[in-house]
């Protein structure tokens, strides 16, 4: 049923797009485009024009955490805007992979958050600034529906290589990450409360923030468990454990890392990616083998034990810092979040409807008439509460449904595909829970680093190929 009612939205997003009246001029214009080329060489042209924009996602996928993207953002942007070209130019030159770009349900969640903010920014007091919010969020959009095109043809192979791209590039990053923890690397900030932690050593390898590459690596961990768990279908015998050990690898040093940021905001993501995790497979054995349900449950219950108790002996740094979420306002990074939700609060209270504009710099402009005294911020620290200051009511509805369909998207996939699909749609559902988990308490989300993570994430899901 759910199923259906998919297929019903996604055939009717279609039909809107071929009786739209802005819409139907340019789709004529491409196809008179395609059909006066179609007996030519511009084909294979387009197609190879469609092949490169495919590698430079994958190569911008792999090198997102490089330095110099943490200070010139605008190089991803056009990176994303090349990609975008030469897909567009060999669409227009009849590359195959033009017409198999179907609208998804998803696409008209997308189109309504960015045109909440279109409306939250001319509403806004600080308009201006606001434009370069809009201009990072346009850049946003046109990577999913860059990522979501690119991904309609072979998009199962295609999948599976933009994902260990990514996975690739932060095996990487984490490698740096542990050589800074072997040479006890200084820290940048001196976020840490002395009086309620031990002083160690927080990892943030090419990032320079700790809290951002737990950011970054949060969404990595399930997605590269779950190529190391696609690794064991591989049929040769030789290239199988080969696969498997590599994958396997990839996932325990990018796990690795991710702790050694020492990020509370990780550690309460881990938690959760393990707690969904153990909820879907119970649930999926209790469908299929209801007998085995009470053993799953014990052995889930047994591991969950054998973890707090390893943490507790082998790793108490880390259990110090989960330890003091609880220490409530005597911890200063707590008192510090606490302040900046009570101002940002506020804020929600006397622009509930549309919001004081996108980006960080109208963010900063507005807050400042609300903080506290020597509270400043870049954002809410908090993401649903980030989005509906910034966009307003609609803005949280829209990427509240954007989300839901995703997970009904990631529903589908582990229901009625098959060992690799259910595998693909269970990792990026579980990848989604850890960005969001993450982000109730931190800013990061916004980074493009992650940002971009997340509309991979989202493209992947809507390509998927689902089962009737």
């Amino acid at each position: 049923m759910l199923s259906k009612m998919v297929q019903r939205l996604d055939d009717g997003m279609s039909t809107a797009i071929q009786d739209s009246i802005l819409l139907r001029p340019l789709m004529l214009f491409a196809s008179k485009m395609r059909g006066r080329t179609a007996h030519s060489v511009w084909p294979k042209m387009g197609k190879f024009l469609q092949i490169t924009a495919f590698a430079l996602t994958a190569l911008m996928l792999a090198i997102l955490a490089l330095p110099q993207f943490a200070n010139d953002k605008e190089g991803l942007a056009l990176i994303v805007a090349a990609v975008t070209g030469l897909f567009c130019l060999g669409h227009l030159m009849g590359g195959p992979q033009s017409e198999s770009r179907k609208p998804s349900y998803i696409d008209i969640t997308v189109l309504a958050f960015v045109c909440a903010n279109v409306i939250s920014t001319f509403a806004s007091h600080y308009m201006i600034e606001s434009t370069k919010g809009l201009a990072k969020l346009a850049v946003y959009a046109l990577a999913y529906f860059t990522f979501t095109s690119i991904l309609s043809t072979d998009n199962r192979r295609r999948t599976l290589l933009l994902l260990s791209s990514a996975c690739l590039g932060a095996f990487f990053v984490s490698l740096y990450g542990l050589y800074q923890y072997k040479i006890g690397v200084a820290p940048l900030a001196t976020w840490e409360d002395p009086t309620l932690e031990s002083k160690g050593t927080r990892i943030y390898s090419t990032l320079g923030n700790p809290n951002l590459l737990a950011g970054y690596l949060i969404p990595l961990i399930p997605i590269s468990m779950g190529l190391t768990a696609i690794a064991l279908s591989v049929k040769q015998k030789g290239l199988k454990a080969l696969a498997f050990i590599i994958a396997l690898g990839v996932s325990l040093t990018i796990a690795c890392a991710t702790l050694l940021t020492g990020c509370r905001g990780a550690f309460i993501a881990l938690g959760a990616m393990a707690g969904t995790t153990c909820l879907i497979i119970a649930g999926s054995i209790a469908t299929k083998k209801p007998k085995l349900i009470l053993p799953t449950i014990l052995i889930l219950l047994l591991l969950g034990a054998i973890g707090a108790l390893a943490i507790h002996f082998l790793l108490p740094s880390i259990e110090t810092r989960l330890l003091s979420v609880f220490s409530g306002s005597e911890h200063s990074s707590n008192a510090y979040r606490m302040n900046v939700w009570r101002a940002s609060l506020k804020m929600l209270q006397e622009n509930w409807w549309f919001g004081v504009g996108p980006g960080n710099t109208t963010f900063r402009l507005a807050y400042g008439l609300y903080m506290k005294s020597g509270f400043d911020a870049l954002g809410t620290y908090c993401v649903p509460l980030e989005i509906i200051v910034e966009a307003g009511i609609a803005g949280l509805a829209a990427f509240a449904a954007l989300l839901g369909g995703l997970f009904v998207q990631g529903h589908l996939l582990f229901w009625r595909g098959d060992l690799t699909a259910r595998i693909i749609g269970l990792s990026l559902c579980i990848a989604l829970v850890g960005l969001f988990v993450h982000g109730l308490v931190d800013t990061v989300f916004y980074r493009p680093q992650i940002h971009f993570l997340f509309w991979m994430i989202a493209a992947c899901l809507v390509r998927a190929e689902i089962k009737s």
